[in-house]
């Protein structure tokens, strides 16, 4: 590779890593899009490679939440029994699928990615009421020892007070975390697009603390789909270096913007760049472009 597709993908990490670590999903949106359309790259190579890439932006982001305590480890943990199975199996189905559909699912993904960032019912900002508690009053599923033990708190620089939270509704954060884990191998992402707003929307865990609980399971899923990747020879260590050295330094900016930044503008920018990206996925796999 030359000194520019080198300093390219640097740039590709440096972009992914700042929007993957303040959205909680990765930076594989950015990163599969880029290689296989900008670079032209198979798209198996592509996805192997954002794997790699993301372990290391969800590694350096997550060492910062959960310094600063916004992270919860528990409910992590918890998700991760389903999300790494889904994973497992989302790699080796992936050996066997063609490209073009591949990037066809690649496509739809991005237009509901798309959907869920632009449209605030379904990313509602951090300085709201939910913030404090999503459902109060509000049964959830789980049973109450469970409930109990995965009550947290954190303190919000942006709000400056303390978010007290429960979480609810575990076996419905279960059954998405195998989704997630199976989207994330298939597909080079991070799955957070998934576990973010289930953990928000459905069981009742802050914006921030969702996002920095993503990240922290990010790590152990895409280090799973890494190895079945390795496994098919679709690791390429001089695509994945630059890529690496980008993203750690702009998911470590991005990990500091988020405890001061409410974010609602820059959801919506990236989901239209998002859509733009899912329509020449379409016109790829319709080999129009």
């Amino acid at each position: 590779m030359n000194e520019i597709n080198l300093w390219a993908l640097g740039g590709i990490g440096l972009v992914a890593g700042l929007l993957g670590s303040m959205l909680g999903v990765g930076g594989g949106l950015i990163i599969v899009p880029v290689l296989t359309l900008a670079l032209h790259l198979p798209i198996q190579i592509a996805i192997g490679s954002s794997l790699v890439a993301i372990v290391a932006n969800a590694c350096t982001a997550a060492g910062i939440y959960t310094k600063a305590r916004l992270t919860n480890i528990k409910l992590g943990l918890l998700l991760e029994t389903t999300t790494i199975p889904g994973a497992i199996i989302g790699g080796f189905a992936a050996a066997v699928i063609a490209p073009s559909i591949l990037s066809a699912l690649f496509g739809l993904v991005l237009i509901y990615v798309t959907y869920t960032m632009v449209t605030r019912q379904h990313f509602i900002s951090t300085d709201t009421q939910l913030d404090d508690h999503l459902h109060p009053g509000e049964p959830g599923i789980t049973s109450d020892n469970l409930s109990s033990s995965l009550k947290e708190s954190y303190y919000d620089q942006n709000l400056d007070k303390v978010v007290d939270y429960k979480v609810t509704r575990t076996p419905v954060g279960l059954g998405a975390g195998f989704f997630a884990g199976a989207l994330s191998s298939l597909l080079g992402i991070g799955g957070g697009i998934i576990k973010v707003p289930v953990m928000h929307l459905l069981m009742g865990v802050p914006m921030k603390a969702a996002i920095a609980t993503s990240t922290f399971m990010i790590a152990l899923t895409a280090a799973t789909g890494a190895f079945i990747y390795q496994y098919y020879g679709n690791i390429q260590p001089f695509i994945i270096a630059p890529l690496i050295i980008g993203i750690v330094i702009g998911s470590r900016i991005g990990a500091e913007l988020t405890q001061r930044t409410r974010g609602v503008w820059l959801r919506r920018i990236f989901g239209v760049f998002l859509f733009l990206v899912a329509i020449l996925m379409f016109l790829k796999t319709a080999n129009v472009i």
